[in-house]
């Protein structure tokens, strides 16, 4: 073995190193900077994609409320990376209030389902008719059992 041949092999396992394992060792160190640098009350991206706000944190766990009332416990390696509030698309209150829409304010609720007459109570319009093909037929007896 001559001696250049060994000088390429270290070249090698020396690039090797500063291509592959040096950077990885940065991304976990900058990784547990961000996750020592979170505090109960920040809004933080998860792995899967969804925005949450940190509650209470572990040792290697952390509450995550969703949505108010909603909380999960997440491991820490599923933090992704703290949310800006530029980065944000919806504006999020920590409050239980919901926004009322403009368009309920002069009139009735898009949402409270006034215009779907599946849902009005006490119409017999939205009652199927006995001459209903697709309505279910009651094929019981007056003793309760099954007929056909």
């Amino acid at each position: 073995m001559s001696w250049e041949f060994l000088l390429i092999i270290v070249a090698f396992i020396a690039l090797m190193y500063f291509m592959m394992v040096r950077p990885q060792k940065k991304r976990q160190e900058e990784q547990k900077a961000l996750l020592n640098a979170l505090q109960p009350g920040s809004r933080v991206l998860l792995n899967s994609g969804i925005i949450g706000t940190i509650r209470a944190i572990g040792d290697a766990q952390m509450v995550v409320e969703l949505a108010p009332g909603t909380e999960v416990t997440v491991l820490k390696q599923v933090i992704v990376k703290p949310m800006k509030p530029e980065e944000e698309e919806f504006e999020y209150a920590d409050d239980a209030s919901v926004a009322v829409p403009e368009s309920a304010v002069g009139g009735s609720d898009p949402l409270d389902g006034s215009d779907n007459p599946a849902l009005w109570s006490g119409d017999a319009s939205s009652q199927p008719s006995p001459s209903d093909p697709s309505a279910p037929s009651d094929t019981r007896g007056t003793d309760g059992t099954q007929t056909h």
